[in-house]
């Protein structure tokens, strides 16, 4: 059975991968920005949605021109400040390093919680579109939602823990590919519109401008297109040399290009009257109101899903390294930290799964829902961000000493506050006007994580004090004596074999101890004992209530007491079995029994283990001369 898990463990996750054959990669612009750039270009899968839909909820559709500019606006002026920021430091994991050196460790667990958040919710709202355009392509599916989601997350985490590395021949085309549909729906539908070949949906004419506050949360709802940008700047490290100029412009480029393609969308959805969520994808809308040929549109269909599942993805290895880095600053358990076989972090991988999957069964997997708790985390890091940014810009200024180099300080410091009060209006708009419709999910799931992380943090520092090594070397001082101590219930080979080991140790002390609880078994016990002449006293502890803990508990003790300075040393036979049910039938009482004496000061537990025929059929190996056939060691 364990061959059989073991050979199926490997078809599913892969061969081991040495630590030396792992060699990290750096990419160039045109190979990064497919690597790396599917996050914020996949949004244009739902940003015009939720733009939409906040326009449609307040009646002024007509004003879809206009807020669609606006939220270009907040992703190139974002852009922008994130191409300096990846200039200036572009060894950096995005945020989370820039925040914690600049502003203080503090700020530093604000950031990180914000981004992990931000994660999940990135997984779960990819992951509900690509539902999306699953039950637009299939209709007969849409009470599947749930269940199609999940079993896209099984795929996806599946494909990370096996450490498949994305070939970059792939991101390219998808990448690619999806630009080029959405380009060519563009191009085409703004054609036929002219031509009259699609008769264009009259635009509501914005007769009655809404309130400045129904606009403010239009903006705010768009602005799902600029969460990708933190995304692109955590990939500097990635990037060939010159690593910050090439990070600067791959990411420069692709907020260009999303960009574009959000807000050619968002114009044909408004000419050609195409709805918000509830009738599918607005880019499929649009490309099925544009191209009307059934092979063309799952070519959309396609390529739309494709980018999804790659933003996913991506986020997935994000996730797991913003953790492991949270966690080797204590902020999270070192667990995070370690990579397994596949050179995989594990443990990031699986909470982002966990996390994800408990989102999208909530929800429903309807990306409506999701839409609103998507924004508060990432630009809660950005604002952190930019404010970091003007520390650093403002600190060079005063040590600059060429005119010219000041100029450009000033500059860069300029547009970093305008990102921020930028981003900060867009973080106080969506968390008040969406605060009821989920963003307040958002804004609890920061905070308990803050919290969690400072707890973690303080009960690591405890540990540290606890485990650290006296001045005056008293921990380094040797027990006065070792008393050696031979759990026994009968006189069998296991038992046979720990009093072996125990002599060999050379013990101040040994005896062997067995716990009366049948009369008539002690008597037999304490027979044999004496025909075998084992050469170990034997100590019979009384337990009238047949309680096997306490008695040993309690002669344990009263050795302590007797010499505290003394060792004790609690040798425990303990089978070791073949099938997984079998464990339930053996050692119940005696890893009880461990747990217990683990607890009393200087005592130690050793496990003398014993295959039984099912564990050695299961791994059998060569297994070395019985030590309890062998001569005492001590005569």
């Amino acid at each position: 059975m364990q061959r059989f898990a073991e050979r199926l463990k490997r078809i599913v996750f892969g061969s081991p991968i040495a630590t030396d054959s792992a060699r990290p990669e750096t990419l160039r612009t045109r190979l990064a920005l497919a690597v790396f750039g599917a996050s914020i270009l996949s949004a244009v899968a739902y940003g015009p949605d939720a733009l939409i839909d906040a326009l449609e909820s307040a009646h002024q559709r007509g004003a879809i021109p206009y807020m669609a500019a606006g939220v270009v606006g907040i992703m190139l002026l974002l852009g922008a400040a994130y191409a300096s920021q990846v200039s200036a430091f572009p060894n950096e994991r995005g945020d989370y390093g820039l925040v914690r050196d600049k502003l203080g460790r503090r700020w530093g667990v604000i950031t990180g919680a914000s981004l992990l958040t931000d994660y999940v919710f990135t997984v779960a709202v990819s992951i509900a579109a690509l539902t999306e355009v699953v039950v637009f392509a299939f209709p007969h599916t849409a009470h599947w939602m749930r269940a199609i989601a999940l079993g896209v997350l099984a795929v996806m985490t599946l494909a990370n823990l096996r450490g498949i590395r994305d070939r970059v021949r792939v991101l390219v085309t998808v990448w690619n590919g999806f630009l080029v549909v959405v380009i060519a729906v563009v191009v085409l539908g703004w054609l036929r519109r002219t031509e009259g070949a699609v008769p264009s949906s009259p635009a509501d004419a914005p007769e009655t401008w809404p309130l400045l506050v129904a606009y403010a949360g239009a903006v705010a709802s768009g602005a799902v297109m600029a969460t990708g940008v933190e995304h692109l700047a955590s990939a500097g490290p990635h990037h060939a040399e010159p690593r910050g100029t090439r990070a600067a412009r791959t990411l420069l480029i692709a907020v260009t290009a999303s960009a574009a393609a959000f807000l050619g969308v968002s114009l044909l959805a408004w000419t050609h009257g195409v709805s918000d969520f509830g009738n599918g994808p607005v880019v499929v809308q649009v490309a099925d109101r544009v191209l009307r040929h059934e092979a063309a549109i799952w070519v959309v269909i396609v390529s739309v899903a494709a980018i999804l599942y790659a933003a996913a993805s991506a986020v997935f290895r994000r996730f797991s390294r913003i953790s492991s880095l949270l966690a080797s600053d204590t902020f999270l358990p070192r667990q995070l930290t370690m990579r397994n076989d596949r050179l995989v972090l594990r443990g990031g991988i699986l909470a982002v799964a966990v996390l994800s999957a408990v989102v999208l069964v909530a929800s429903g997997a309807q990306i409506e829902r999701l839409i609103h708790m998507y924004i508060v985390g990432v630009f809660t890091s950005v604002v952190l961000g930019q404010i970091a940014m003007v520390r650093w810009a403002s600190n060079r200024i005063a040590l600059a000493t060429e005119p010219r180099e000041s100029v450009a300080l000033h500059a860069r410091r300029t547009l970093h506050i305008a990102a921020g009060v930028v981003a900060s209006a867009v973080l106080i708009v969506t968390a008040t006007f969406n605060f009821a419709n989920g963003a307040w999910i958002a804004v609890v799931c920061i905070v308990v994580l803050v919290l969690l992380m400072h707890g973690i943090a303080r009960h690591y520092a405890k540990v540290r004090a606890d485990l650290a090594v006296p001045a005056d070397g008293h921990a380094t001082a040797l027990p006065s004596a070792t008393h050696g101590i031979v759990l026994v219930a009968q006189l069998h080979r296991p038992a046979l074999r720990a009093l072996a080991y125990a002599k060999a140790a050379r013990h101040s002390t040994l005896k062997a101890v067995s716990v009366q609880m049948d009369r008539g078994a002690t008597a037999a016990l304490e027979k044999r004992w004496t025909q075998l002449e084992v050469g170990v006293p034997l100590v019979i502890l009384d337990s009238p209530y047949r309680d096997l803990v306490g008695p040993v508990l309690d002669y344990v003790r009263t050795l302590h007491r007797s010499s505290p300075r003394d060792a004790v040393v609690v040798y425990v036979p303990e089978y070791l079995v073949g099938r997984w049910w079998e464990q339930l039938l053996h050692n119940r009482s005696t890893a009880r029994l461990r747990a217990q004496l683990l607890q009393v000061p200087n005592v130690v537990v050793a496990a003398v283990p014993w295959k039984l025929e099912s564990a050695r059929q299961a791994a059998p190996v060569l297994e070395p001369e019985d030590p309890a056939l062998s001569p005492d060691p001590s005569t």
